[in-house]
């Protein structure tokens, strides 16, 4: 049996582009041995409610011509395609994919010391893969760090039943030395082939294939921090869940072309900015105004496609389904429609470019290796929960004064920043919620979302509106001054429910507060 890590990037491209690769591979560093092809049959094994993806655990029987091989992955840490997770193999004898339900338990996972769970796992998918594996590494270098890599390029498929899925990617391993290392492999392979990270293992594609959970947008999963992190590991932690996100979502905007896949893109990347605001006094450096510019770029084309989704589905879609005969609202939201497909098709093809994938992966490697990690070390090593208190402390008091007593005496603008810093202090708790007392975090997150919604709404309104008007169709001026005169009442709601939303959060005990 053994024990150990596995860490991995993964990387998805395209067949024409994985055929290029293996006649000419783009990996221009010492090999340690020639490369090597070989087929692989992996059988996965779940129960019939998959409570052991439920849980992150993956379990599988491969046969790789030289005998079997049981691998269990326990959920791990990563993103922009690295996988860092524990890994158990053992040796199975004979020709069947039988389970070995000692090494099982050996483990030490939870989940595998239920008898009943061990008699319900069955064979649930399969993966045909082929192979070929370059083993890739440096000596000791001028920084004395010496590096070992296995590259694997892989084409198959996986298989459930009568639904199968192709698979072409590259994974690369680290066997000896830094994560960065990956990253840098992964640029390097980048600039010969539009090759994309990937967020979803072997497992997990199975796993969506077998159980009929075809793709849709994901909307974001807050980890739970221990109160044992150290702050630089609690911001690996949150930042990496942001990314996983992005991935998550980008993968079903390409395959469906789902808009709610872009709305969810866009709230991943304004929590990791976020993120990178909240822990901005132990991870500033050089590197953040390069990081913030990309971010920018890629906001700037996401945005455009989403304001114009909730202006056709949430300001005009209404007033339409209430007047049907309205032929100027019809023509209205036929312009509506035109400007948003034109909108998706821009955003879209922003993902689409290597420009997006070279994003990722440099966020990718600056949170795992960045040279914040080398600067304040005693700060980075803090127990994280007073550092969260502080924060958060910090970013509501700046929302409270901003505010001030009256949400109502300020101007739209001014109450859109007031929506933002309500944004940002919401993210900021439910980062932190597994480090506050559960009852009154909740509450304060449940009156900030409140206030965000309410404000949001508003402010969706008060650009909509306008960008209706200047929408090129003859009759669109006349058309959304109905829309907004529509609307009009909703609006005095809204105020009076921000209203009352921003009383209940300057009333609150706030979560942070010492007993």
């Amino acid at each position: 049996m053994r024990d150990g890590r596995e860490i991995e990037l993964k990387l998805g491209l395209a067949p024409d582009d994985m055929a290029r690769l293996s006649s000419h591979p783009p990996l221009a560093l010492p090999a340690q041995a020639p490369p090597v092809r070989r087929s692989l049959a992996s059988v996965y094994f779940d129960t019939p409610d998959f409570a052991l993806a439920r849980a992150g655990v993956a379990l599988r029987v491969r046969s790789t011509g030289d005998g079997l091989v049981q691998t269990v992955k326990a959920p791990g840490a990563g993103g922009a395609g690295l996988f860092d997770r524990p890994e158990w193999e053992t040796a199975l004898p004979g020709a069947e994919p039988a389970l070995d339900r000692d090494h099982l338990r050996a483990t030490g996972l939870a989940l595998f010391a239920d008898p009943a769970l061990l008699a319900r796992l069955r064979p649930m998918f399969s993966t045909e893969i082929h192979r070929t594996t370059y083993r890739l590494g440096g000596g000791a270098e001028p920084d004395g760090e010496a590096w070992e890599v296995e590259a694997a390029l892989d084409h198959g498929r996986v298989v459930a039943g009568e639904r199968s899925e192709p698979i072409c990617e590259v994974e690369f391993e680290l066997v000896r030395g830094e994560p960065h290392r990956l990253f840098d492999l992964a640029r390097q392979m980048l600039a010969a082939v539009p090759v994309r990270p990937l967020s979803l293992s072997k497992s997990e594609r199975g796993v969506r294939l077998a159980s009929g959970d075809g793709l849709r947008p994901v909307k974001a999963r807050v980890p739970a921090l221990e109160p044992r992190l150290g702050v630089g590991e609690a911001f690996q932690t949150i930042a990496r869940s942001c990314l996983d996100h992005l991935l998550v979502n980008e993968h079903c905007l390409l395959a469906t072309g789902d808009g709610e896949a872009i709305h969810q893109m866009r709230v991943a990347l304004r929590r990791l900015r976020s993120a990178i605001r909240l822990f901005r006094p132990v991870v500033e450096g050089p590197r953040l105004a390069e990081i913030g510019a990309e971010l920018r770029w890629l906001l700037e084309r996401l945005g455009p496609a989403r304001d114009a989704e909730v202006l056709r589905a949430e300001i005009l879609a209404p007033v339409r389904a209430a007047r049907p005969d309205d032929d100027g609202l019809a023509a209205l939201d036929a312009a509506a429609g035109r400007d948003l497909a034109s909108r998706l098709d821009i955003a879209v093809a922003a993902v689409r470019d290597r420009r997006f994938a070279a994003l990722v992966l440099d966020l990718g490697a600056w949170i795992e290796s960045g040279e914040w990690r080398a600067q304040r070390t005693a700060r980075l090593a803090a127990p994280i929960p007073p550092f969260a208190r502080h924060r958060l402390a910090k970013i509501t008091r700046r929302l409270l004064r901003q505010g001030g007593e009256d949400l109502l005496a300020l101007t739209p603008p001014e109450r859109h920043e007031v929506r933002i810093r309500a944004k940002q202090a919401r993210y900021a708790a439910e980062f932190f919620a597994a480090l506050l007392p559960r009852k009154a975090v909740a509450g304060f997150i449940e009156d900030l979302a409140a206030l965000q919604d309410a404000l949001g709404r508003l402010n969706d309104l008060a650009v909509a509106l306008p960008r209706l008007a200047a929408l090129p169709d003859p009759g669109a001026v006349a058309a959304a001054a109905r829309v907004a005169a529509w609307h009009r009442a909703d609006e005095a709601e809204l105020l009076a429910e921000a209203a009352r939303g921003w009383r209940r959060l300057r009333q609150r005990e706030m979560p942070w507060a010492e007993r």
